[in-house]
């Protein structure tokens, strides 16, 4: 079986013609294709979302495809945009839900709302990369994560916003061998062990990001290795949560910064 770091390494080597692969695919094009044709045709929430095919593009997009069910949810999200501090949108605690209502901000552009870039040439783009990752996940759910945190890096500027995107934070416990148990804390301590190892000024660093996703592609193949081919010593290193060892103790194991390797 081909690596999490070889495999990441191969995709993102010529990420442009990965992604021209992926666009050219039948079903992904004939997609787009009806979606180009069709979005900017669209004037208003109610019909944004009565046009199943073009609205779960669009959530498939945003990283909300699994929420595309949920259709009066998101029309109040839409019709209450994001100018006012008490919308929808800016008290949801996962932040797609602000970009997807910035993207498509009828609120605050109404008919001119599926003109904007965000909603023509930057979703198709992003349903293209959706697509790659989703793809890679179903061989190696390492490579989408890898892919995913390159991506997302440089729009996380707080500690919390690792706790509000589950993806996020399993790519930091996994580089960190952090036990999932350690979620179960109080969110103020969840905020001060991930401090511990990590700063997210850091994610603002191209190379530092590149540095977490290589640890994180070895933490990934060796935590997720059949037993038999994880060697003895490191096995000592993967004991988890429910063997024994407290997520303070963990915490402590793995108080290790970026530049501390």
């Amino acid at each position: 079986m081909v690596s999490t770091s070889t495999r990441y390494q191969i995709v993102t080597n010529n990420l442009a013609r990965t992604k021209t692969l992926i666009a050219n695919d039948a079903t992904v094009k004939r997609e787009t294709e009806y979606y180009n044709k069709t979005i900017k045709t669209i004037k208003t929430v109610d019909d944004f979302v009565k046009n199943d095919r073009v609205f779960k593009y669009a959530m498939k997009a945003y990283g909300l495809e699994d929420m595309a069910y949920a259709k009066a949810f998101i029309k109040k999200l839409l019709n209450e945009g994001v100018s006012s501090s008490t919308s929808m949108a800016n008290k949801m605690s996962n932040p797609l839900y602000k970009e997807f209502a910035k993207a498509f901000d009828f609120a605050g552009k109404g008919a001119l709302a599926t003109s904007a870039a965000s909603a023509t040439t930057e979703a198709v783009d992003r349903y293209v990369q959706q697509t790659l990752e989703q793809r890679e996940g179903s061989d190696n759910q390492g490579v989408r994560l890898a892919l995913y945190f390159k991506r997302k890096a440089s729009s996380v500027k707080t500690t919390m916003g690792i706790l509000a995107d589950k993806a996020l934070l399993q790519f930091v416990q996994t580089t960190f061998n952090i036990p999932q148990a350690a979620s179960r804390a109080d969110l103020d301590i969840q905020v001060r062990n991930l401090e511990k190892v990590l700063d997210v000024k850091d994610f603002q660093d191209p190379k530092k990001v590149d540095k977490l996703i290589q640890r994180f592609n070895v933490m990934w193949d060796m935590t997720n290795a059949p037993a038999t081919a994880v060697s003895p010593v490191l096995s000592l290193f993967n004991q988890s949560y429910d063997q024994g060892i407290s997520v303070d103790l963990m915490m402590s194991i793995t108080k290790l910064r970026l530049g501390g390797n």
